[in-house]
């Protein structure tokens, strides 16, 4: 029945595909709050003006992307496209935009109408983090830092690409300037006509041979914003952060300024960018609230998936029973056992497999150790633990000892 089938580019999740995403997610919650950002989660549904405003009515997003529909009142809505600018919102609306520096990070599902390919699906997990009120090139730093290290756990290979945009004043000349410069190239898409820096990372061929003479948006940087972009490169030197210097770099999103970044992994094609971000001053204004600086990136759970795949992961104590009337004891020395140690995986079997398929199924889900209860276990309190990951005797251990054993 087709009304049964899942719609297109938004798959279930399961077995090795779930817990890929779920091992991302954690390595990224897990970084995210060692750099002390506090969690922070909107609605999926927004208002669609919010995105218009925010990431651009002339942006591929808005003018392909976007789930949009209307309520029983007629309020045009959208499922949300990205998390920046929700997050921008409910600072605003929760009274939340003052002077103090805000460290504020977010997970969960984003939506976008594209043609679904490796490491693209239609519903996509996103990751990001937003630092609030600091103008210091501090802010782009430890940014750049969080997401190299969240690359650096899941043992991902990227090359980081960097480029600086200068202020709004600069990209409304820089933007003029392209205006002026293709007026003479034909058959402009409708996305550059209206908003031509997006010439610079347009597939057009034709275009791509235009730009290629053009003018960069460096060239339309003053001397401080220079000195900015200088001193930037010189602290991600001395960190030791390496990095490549792109000019044609802009990002998708027509609310960045200031620095712009990608990493970029060679492992999933033509679609290489993992993880991007930048500077984004005077959104938080135009959204209404005060004029406070901002920086940020956001990575795709589902991306960094592809790439890395979860190693199988470690289980530790596979409790299985001879008989139904030791189930119950089995379970109570499960209990009291995670009881111990929250942190432990331990499974009680509830089939009724011989004990032979019962060491046979530990051993493939990848079990540590094992213990069978039968009627002697119940009646002396004892077990046998056995070592499934190495060659050594079984020990005999009481069930305070095998506690013991089990402890934090």
């Amino acid at each position: 029945m087709t009304d049964l089938k899942t719609i297109r580019g938004m798959p279930d999740l399961y077995g090795e595909n779930i817990e890929d995403i779920s091992m991302v997610e954690k390595v990224c919650q897990k970084t995210f709050q060692s750099f002390n950002f506090q969690e922070l989660r909107t609605p999926i549904l927004e208002n669609k003006s919010l995105f218009n405003r925010s990431v651009g009515e002339s942006s591929e997003i808005m003018q392909k992307e976007v789930y949009e529909f209307k309520d029983r009142k007629d309020n045009l809505l959208c499922l949300r496209p990205e998390g920046t600018a929700g997050l921008v919102r409910a600072l605003i609306t929760n009274g939340l935009d003052n002077d103090e520096i805000k460290k504020l990070f977010y997970l969960g599902p984003m939506f976008r109408y594209e043609r679904p390919q490796k490491g693209r699906k239609r519903q996509f997990f996103q990751a990001g983090v937003e630092l609030i009120g600091d103008q210091s090139s501090d802010a782009d730093i430890e940014i750049i830092l969080i997401a190299n290290t969240i690359l650096e756990k899941l043992k991902i290979k990227s090359d980081l690409e960097i480029n600086y945009l200068g202020n709004v004043e600069n990209l409304k000349n820089y933007n003029d300037y392209l205006e002026k410069y293709l007026s003479e190239t034909s058959d402009l898409p409708d996305y550059v006509m209206k908003n031509p820096i997006r010439a610079l990372d347009s597939k057009d061929e034709n275009i791509k041979n235009k730009m290629s003479k053009a003018k960069s948006i460096t060239d339309f940087l003053n001397k401080d914003q220079s000195d900015e972009f200088f001193k930037i490169k010189s602290k991600l030197d001395e960190i030791g952060i390496k990095y490549k210097e792109n000019v044609k770099l802009v990002r998708g999103l027509d609310y960045y300024n200031g620095l712009v970044f990608e990493f970029l992994s060679s492992d999933l094609g033509a679609q290489n960018a993992i993880l991007g971000g930048g500077r984004y001053d005077g959104l938080i204004k135009k959204l209404g609230g005060r004029d406070l600086p901002a920086t940020g990136f956001a990575l795709g759970v589902d991306r960094l998936a592809e790439v890395v795949k979860a190693s199988s992961q470690s289980k530790d104590l596979f409790i299985g029973c001879v008989d139904k009337e030791s189930r119950t004891y089995a379970q109570t020395l499960g209990y009291k056992i995670r009881k111990e140690n929250s942190s432990l995986i331990v499974e009680n079997y509830l089939g009724n497999a011989s004990v032979a398929k019962q060491l046979k199924k530990a051993d493939s889900q990848g079990f540590k150790f094992a213990i069978i209860v039968g009627q002697d276990e119940l009646k002396n309190k004892k077990v046998k633990l056995k070592n499934l990951k190495e060659d050594k005797p079984d020990l005999e251990l009481k069930e305070k000892d095998l506690l013991e054993h089990f402890e934090c």
